[in-house]
């Protein structure tokens, strides 16, 4: 596999990303959008092992406040993440990519749902994935629940679905017309199960499935080979079950 570093050309926001691809060939790819604090580094060799599997090219990105991104976590806001990810996808089609497949875990996953707001990927799958209250957008993070909440409350929702209606994470997905994979992990303490399940009352088609024995973060349980190696079986097929479809 061949790893290629770069810096996407967004006006005052150098942010790193990099893409892994085997062949020449870009008719498939995937955009990976990681969850909060997780970095190229700590991902690149699972993207490498993915891309080697599915036979089709993986790209990521440092959001602003994560990896060697210059900016701190603190001054970050959700909006300049956002920003990224679609500089990020918009790269890969002046590259030549012409499908491609956005795959968000956690608060990667609320960022692959504002994407289809502004985009149109082939497919999105989101795995345990975050939502955040809107009036926290444009805020820097310092400033959010994420910061000062804990458990659920660091999502400013409760359970009652209706308070998740007027998410404009929710409102993408419901506007989106691609298949909409939703994953959630069967033993997730810091996603409440509404969240996953609200994503995908709001998708026009697609599947929900639940990842077995697995919490929020598979790295943190004691042996997290076989989940981590269940989680990336589970999503190659995904890949492939994709590029099946017409």
């Amino acid at each position: 596999m061949k790893a290629e570093h770069g810096t996407l050309a967004i006006p005052d926001d150098p942010t790193p990303w990099v893409i892994v691809h085997s062949k020449e060939e870009k008719h498939w790819c995937v955009l990976w959008l990681q969850g909060w604090t997780s970095t190229i580094e700590g991902h690149l060799g699972g993207i490498e092992r993915m891309a080697q599997k599915s036979g089709v090219a993986f790209a990521m990105l440092d959001y602003a406040g994560h990896g060697s991104h210059p900016t701190t976590l603190d001054k970050s806001t959700k909006q300049s993440q956002h920003i990224e990810t679609l500089a990020a996808y918009d790269e890969l089609t002046k590259l030549g990519y012409k499908h491609i497949i956005v795959i968000g875990g956690s608060f990667g996953g609320y960022m692959t749902a504002l994407l289809t707001g502004k985009r149109t990927p082939k497919a999105v799958v989101l795995r345990a994935p975050a939502a955040y209250p809107n009036d926290e957008f444009e805020l820097p993070n310092s400033k959010t629940r994420q910061y000062t909440g804990s458990g659920s409350d660091r999502f400013g929702f409760d359970k009652d679905p209706e308070a998740h209606m007027g998410s404009i994470a929710f409102e993408a997905i419901a506007g989106y017309t691609g298949a909409v994979y939703v994953l959630e992990h069967e033993d997730d303490e810091v996603i409440p199960k509404i969240i996953p399940r609200t994503y995908f009352s709001h998708a026009k088609h697609g599947n929900y499935l639940l990842i077995p024995n697995t919490k929020h973060s598979p790295k943190t349980m004691p042996s997290p080979e076989k989940n981590i190696a269940y989680i990336e079986h589970l999503l190659v097929s995904i890949i492939k079950l994709v590029q099946l479809t017409p």
